[in-house]
């Protein structure tokens, strides 16, 4: 939701928001989260790396050097992702209209720039390695995007393992709006699990 439409729903509801400690909350959130996995964080987060930029170029990530890569790139031509991250961009300190954010209006533009991202995946796996690329569908269902994702995987070098169809009856957000699972928007999760052969 953007500022805007918040600024909105708060006047019409003549409704003033709370002061809330976001660094206490996420702080707090934070250690509920890693409870459970606290003699295990040491190792993994002194090896995390957090970069920001294009997927299709990660220069400090050196080649063969990830087992697992998993991903889900943006949809085509249906989400507005400056509105819909404000927040956390926000958060952050980013600039959303500093950041070029992939949208591709056409199948064939976005299996073109998926195939710059695929390339560079190839790349940092190492042999042996695998790559869910998580998709669902679009236009009402007529366009199922693991279609367009398996032959940039297969052109970049990778095996497919599988295609996961995640079908499941749920409750949508889009309920308030009127529309009923399985009817709009994306219904399903499709995963699509790709090796780096040796």
């Amino acid at each position: 939701m953007s500022v805007e439409s918040q600024r909105k729903i708060n006047q019409k509801r003549k409704q003033v928001p709370e002061y809330r400690n976001v660094r206490d909350l996420i702080l707090k959130k934070t250690r509920s989260l890693l409870s459970d996995c606290a003699e295990c964080s040491p190792f993994f987060l002194g090896k995390a790396c957090l970069e920001t930029g294009s997927s299709a170029s990660t220069p400090k990530i050196k080649t063969g050097s990830v087992s697992l890569a998993v991903t889900s790139p943006p949809f085509l031509d249906v989400v507005d992702y400056e509105t819909d991250n404000w927040l956390r961009n926000w958060f952050a300190s980013i600039d959303s209209s500093r950041v070029k954010i992939t949208m591709e209006r056409t199948p064939e533009g976005w299996s073109r720039a998926m195939e710059e991202v695929f390339r560079e995946l190839h790349r940092v796996l190492k042999p042996g390695g695998h790559l869910a690329f998580e998709v669902g569908e679009v236009h009402q269902g007529k366009l199922r995007m693991e279609e367009l994702v398996l032959p940039c995987g297969i052109r970049s070098g990778f095996t497919p393992v599988l295609v996961l169809i995640n079908a499941q009856e749920f409750t949508k957000t889009a309920n308030c709006w009127g529309v009923a699972n399985n009817e709009k928007g994306t219904n399903t999760n499709r995963i699509v699990l790709f090796r780096k052969e040796p």
